[in-house]
């Protein structure tokens, strides 16, 4: 029998919904009863993801709920709300699927060349906690870090993107001057690694390799509820 899937969400919206569209797009079907049974709760009054805030006790009433609504594991669209994830765990019975997990997994078993080198765009918190260094840790991979003032442009495009800014993101045209900065120093790939980050990627004006959890991590939700 094929299992629920729960997804916290509202970390934020248009992340969340991304997800969702991902699932049904990589589930494979004849008829739409061969799609999974999914339970979403999006929940933005959980507070910001930052070093001055604490989400958890509103990310643990959240994962409760999905599990008592009748979920059989959680997925959450939200990279840097990951620094809480084995907290969230504790207080649950149902798996937890990570999404940093996940995506390392997904790489180390690319089987094209992918430079040694990627570029890492995600929140300034999730960078300071070195969530996606320390997952790479003993590969062969080396995760590059923008600099302060490239990482307050990548900031406040994520910052829009949750506003619903997409087409209309004022820092997109320097985004853009950022990654081909990167393109032309020999960095070939790119982590979306805050999941507003993808919902930009039809609009990178770069040659690169654009590798997205949200994807990856729809594709593990689908093999797991099969």
């Amino acid at each position: 029998m094929s299992k629920t899937i729960g997804i916290l969400g509202g970390m934020g919206p248009a992340a969340t919904l991304d997800l969702f569209h991902k699932i049904i797009l990589n589930t494979p079907v004849q008829t739409e009863q061969e799609h999974h049974r999914v339970i979403i709760y999006n929940n933005p009054k959980i507070p910001p993801r930052t070093q001055h805030s604490c989400p958890l006790p509103e990310m643990i009433k959240s994962a409760i709920l999905l599990e008592n609504a009748g979920a059989d594991f959680i997925i959450m669209p939200c990279n840097t709300a990951h620094i809480w994830l084995e907290q969230i765990k504790a207080n649950i019975k149902i798996p937890f699927y990570s999404m940093i997990e996940t995506t390392v997994e997904s790489i180390l078993l690319e089987k094209d060349s992918i430079n040694k080198k990627i570029l890492l765009l995600a929140t300034e918190t999730t960078i300071n906690y070195g969530l996606y260094q320390k997952a790479f840790n003993n590969t062969p991979y080396d995760i590059i870090i923008p600099t302060k003032e490239e990482q307050n442009i990548i900031d406040n495009a994520i910052k829009d993107v949750k506003l619903g800014k997409i087409s209309s993101n004022q820092y997109l045209k320097e985004l853009n001057g950022i990654l081909n900065v990167y393109k032309d120093s020999g960095i070939f790939a790119i982590i979306g690694g805050c999941t507003e980050i993808p919902l930009l990627f039809h609009l990178f004006e770069v040659d690169m390799k654009m590798i997205d959890p949200t994807l990856l991590l729809a594709k593990l939700a689908v093999q797991k509820a099969a």
